[in-house]
């Protein structure tokens, strides 16, 4: 290092040794201190942005001029109180619901009201300098009201080795619809979100959001969606088929086979609680031309699914028969 440089260097550190620097620094501490009182006893101002919110609409109104939501406030206040007033979280919240008169209006929060909702909020000696503006006022229209469904467009798919027990459930089950004659005219049914699911399992809950269509306001404006998923394991049975009664034309419809095979999932925990008379197999009345009976299924049980048979088509034969004048037993006649 330079003697240019080592020279006030030298200088510097005797000066932090000398008497000189400690009564020097008191000075700064003190003028610092000075200045700080001085700066948080000065009374000052600030502008904030303070949120407006409207609460207790009625549903079938719609605002056509929205009021603001937003007011403008100065406070004058000493430093330190001016500075914990500027840092708190403020909402103007005001109820309309006794505001709103009528099919169609305006209404208004004065200038005292909304002085008072802003110097309820303030901390300590602050005051109120200015505020705009300084009357909320909007105008509102009572809209027209229809009920419809709502419908889930997503798609749910189980866990592997796993059924969905039960048709998704929404909650609630239909929505109320606000707008214009013509434009509620054409909508049947509100959708939710699109959104898929897989890999359920067990009881599944979720909440969506409905879509509004332009213009129309919907209420609620989302729903819950519940569903249940249940492990599954396969069953058959043996299941005699139903035949059209044929008496009243002194015949008797007989198949061949005369039972199927039905095979099909069922959740575990109702494995046992199967009936044959939860499934009913049965065929129609036999068609002209035709030399196989198709076999239809009617499932009475929830918790049966993917039902398959075999065989899925049967031969038969119509046997005729006379009633006897003498009222002994039928006989045949013959057989198509």
């Amino acid at each position: 290092m330079s003697e240019f440089l080592r020279r006030p260097l030298r200088a510097f550190r005797s000066f932090l040794h000398s008497k000189d620097a400690l009564v020097y620094l008191s000075f700064v501490l003190l003028a610092t201190v000075i200045w700080f009182t001085n700066a948080f006893s000065t009374r000052r101002t600030v502008t904030m942005v303070i949120p407006v919110t409207y609460t207790h609409m009625p549903d079938d109104y719609v605002f056509t001029n929205a009021p603001t939501d937003h007011v403008h406030v100065t406070l004058e206040d000493e430093g330190i109180d001016l500075f914990h007033n500027r840092e708190r979280l403020y909402e103007l919240t005001f109820d309309i619901s006794e505001l709103i008169t009528g099919n169609e209006g305006t209404f208004v929060i004065p200038m005292d009201e909304l002085r008072q909702a802003i110097a309820q909020q303030l901390v300590g000696d602050a005051a109120l300098a200015a505020f705009a503006p300084e009357l909320l006022t909007g105008s509102y229209t009572r809209q027209h009201e229809k009920t419809v469904p709502i419908v889930y467009t997503g798609q749910i798919k189980p866990a592997i080795q796993y059924q969905l027990r039960d048709e998704v459930t929404l909650t609630p089950g239909v929505a109320k619809i606000y707008g214009t004659k013509q434009s509620l005219e054409a909508i049947t049914q509100i959708e939710t979100t699109l959104t898929d699911y897989e890999g359920v399992q067990d009881t599944f809950n979720t909440r969506l959001a409905l879509i509004a269509p332009d213009n129309v306001r919907v209420v609620p404006d989302s729903v819950s969606l519940h569903v249940v998923a249940e492990q599954f394991t396969e069953k058959a049975m043996q299941l005699r088929i139903s035949t059209p009664d044929l008496s009243k034309e002194n015949q008797v419809l007989h198949l061949f086979p005369d039972h199927v095979t039905a095979t099909f999932r069922v959740g575990t925990a109702w494995f046992n609680e199967v009936k044959e008379s939860d499934i009913e197999v049965l065929v129609d009345m036999p068609q002209t031309g035709n030399d196989h009976l198709p076999v239809h299924v009617d499932n009475r049980n929830p918790h049966i699914t993917h039902i398959r048979i075999k065989p899925e088509e049967v031969e038969y034969l119509i046997e005729k028969y006379e009633t006897p004048t003498d009222g002994g037993l039928a006989a045949p006649v013959s057989e198509n």
